[in-house]
């Protein structure tokens, strides 16, 4: 390749010395940098490695950052280094390199500070930094103020300032109202204490945009000992910023969440725990952190389970399942898990969000339940069936009016026994459908009240609708199964020739409730019933004589809304259901 001359359009416009090089081999040089590396002519520069012209200790880091910005891993990177060049002395310089288009073809660009030279200094301190961060600027410590002598190009695209509107001011123009004074008193202070320093300030653009600058500053002494200048390094480190923000609220709420949460890497390692993990799984967070999940892994879920996980999760979709953990006691313990995959701007998967919540108890109780449910429903009612086939025989085969009506009894209560037993259905739908959100419109309640009337034909049904009838409500199962209870108590306990209910559905003032009114015709339910239920509780001396008014009461309750009983004065009871209404 010819190198580009000094007339060339493609030449930055740059005074400060800079070099082009490809894989390592000088392209390009400067005047100024020309110069700097003692060379009288660019023939001893082009087609050298610009390592030589560095002191071999640097060579492998500089290496190492060449490598980095050519394969696109940061924008500009920069160190602080001796320079030996062709001719001369060596030469403390600053050494920042960024990707370049130069002829058409990516390459690198350096430039080459002299601060040696420029700032007659000593060597700097080596570990103040070695990756030098987007801006550098350099200070004179001996002038009022501490004036900018030296603003980078980078430091200018970062603030928006150009270099002539920096230079001579001291960095604090880069403050606004918001920036706080703990981290600017922390960074005065160390200069005044000659100390290197890093702090980050809330720092404002030319533009008037906030941005959070990460500035490391450190001092340069003379040849005397004392501080001439301070080398300041400014990063713009906005993104990270409001990624400890994010992090912080997440932790916030996950610390107080009722269900156990933790935070993995992409390769599965636990980086946080709430509370509640600690709690359920015996581990503290100490405990926990840096390990595989797999040390809550049970022997009740093989691998083909966690296989088909992991492929879920690592595909980028939401995993969601049941299982059974071990604790640290070796107790085991039930949880529905979902796990959820973190992207990051680029749609790479960075980390996993697990929410686990313990479902042992209701497991348990459910089971409790389903045994209860088949014995009400099958062994009691065998028992029944019995005991009602000899009440049969009984009447059938007696002639005294005390045994005539000591077998009606015995049928009677057989009976009441039977609904009873079925009545364990409802209760098996309450809890199947305790959770559920679908949402019923009007229209849809209607024709399940229609429904009903045709299963008690003996029974007349006034309904009248005066809301919307598009309006929603959701869990339409629980409070389908209320208004059922509602309707069959009207038909079950009427004493009359002709039951009847009054049903007036209506939506008070256009409000978030829908009101649901059911007044029927029958003898009234006992204000001590309703008491029990009104107290959630029921005791040997207080209790309602059957669960129907328990299931209408849980089922609009368990769906967000309230239930008052009225009675007439004259005859019967009305329900007053209060049920939120489902917004678009």
């Amino acid at each position: 390749m010819t190198p580009p001359t000094a007339t060339d359009d493609t030449i930055p416009a740059q005074k400060d010395p800079f070099v082009v090089h490809d894989d390592g081999a000088v392209v390009y040089a400067n005047d100024t940098c020309l110069s700097l590396l003692g060379s009288e002519s660019p023939d001893e520069v082009i087609g050298e490695q610009l390592l030589s012209f560095v002191c071999e200790r640097y060579h492998e880091t500089l290496a190492e950052q060449f490598h980095r910005l050519t394969a696109d891993d940061a924008d500009a990177l920069g160190m602080v280094v001796e320079l030996k060049p062709l001719h001369g002395s060596p030469a403390r310089i600053v050494i920042v390199t960024s990707p370049v288009e130069w002829n058409e073809t990516t390459m690198l660009q350096s430039t080459l500070l002299d601060i040696s030279q420029q700032l007659a200094a000593e060597p700097l301190i080596e570990q103040a930094i070695d990756a030098a961060p987007v801006g550098i600027t350099i200070a004179d410590a001996r002038k009022t103020d501490e004036p900018l002598v030296y603003v980078s190009e980078e430091f200018a695209e970062l603030t928006g300032y150009a270099v002539e509107e920096a230079l001579g001011q001291n960095c604090r123009f880069l403050q606004g109202e918001n920036t706080r004074e703990e981290p600017v008193a922390k960074l005065r202070a160390a200069i005044d204490a000659e100390e290197s320093v890093s702090v980050v300030l809330r720092n404002y653009r030319a533009d008037g945009s906030m941005f959070w600058n990460r500035v490391t500053i450190t001092p340069i002494t003379g040849t005397d000992g004392t501080v001439t200048h301070f080398l300041g390094y400014q990063e713009d480190v906005s993104e990270m910023k409001l990624y400890q923000r994010e992090k912080s609220i997440f932790e916030k709420h996950a610390d107080a969440a009722p269900y156990a949460m933790f935070i993995t890497d992409r390769e599965g390692s636990i980086q946080y725990v709430n509370p509640a993990f600690e709690r359920t799984t015996g581990y503290t967070a100490e405990e926990a952190i840096g390990q595989n999940p797999r040390l809550l892994k049970s022997d009740q879920q093989g691998e083909g389970f966690y296989k088909q996980l992991w492929e879920t999760i690592t595909a980028g979709e939401v995993w969601t399942s049941e299982l059974t953990n071990r604790a640290k006691s070796g107790e085991l313990y039930q949880v529905k898990q979902t796990i959820v995959p973190i992207e990051n701007e680029y749609g790479e998967i960075t980390h996993f969000v697990a929410i686990e919540r313990d479902i042992s108890e209701t497991e348990f109780a459910e089971q409790l339940f389903d045994v209860i449910n088949r014995v009400l429903r099958h062994n009691l009612r065998t028992s029944i069936n019995v005991i009602d086939g000899y009440a049969d025989i009984l009447e059938d085969n007696v002639d005294t009016p005390t045994t005539v009506a000591a077998a009606e009894s015995i049928t009677e209560r057989t009976e009441a026994l039977k609904q009873l037993s079925e009545k364990t259905s409802h209760l098996r739908e309450l809890i199947d459908n305790r959770d559920n959100r679908h949402v019923v419109d009007l229209a849809t309640v209607t024709e399940y009240i229609d429904a009903c009337q045709r299963e008690y034909p003996e029974l007349t049904v006034d309904l009248s609708v005066t809301a919307d009838e598009r309006v929603g409500m959701k869990n339409g199962a629980l409070l389908k199964l209320a208004i059922k209870e509602a309707i069959e108590n009207a038909v079950a306990h009427n004493d009359t020739d002709n039951p009847q209910i009054d049903i007036t559905i209506d939506r008070p003032d256009g409000g978030d409730e829908i009101s649901i009114e059911l007044a029927d015709n029958g003898p009234g339910i006992p204000n001590e019933e309703w008491d029990v239920i009104v107290a959630n509780q029921e005791t040997p001396l207080r209790h309602a004589s059957g669960i129907g008014l328990w299931l209408i009461y849980w089922g609009i309750t368990a769906l967000g809304g309230t239930v008052e009983l009225t009675q007439s004065t004259a005859h019967g009871s009305t329900f007053i259901f209060r049920v939120p209404v489902v917004h678009e």
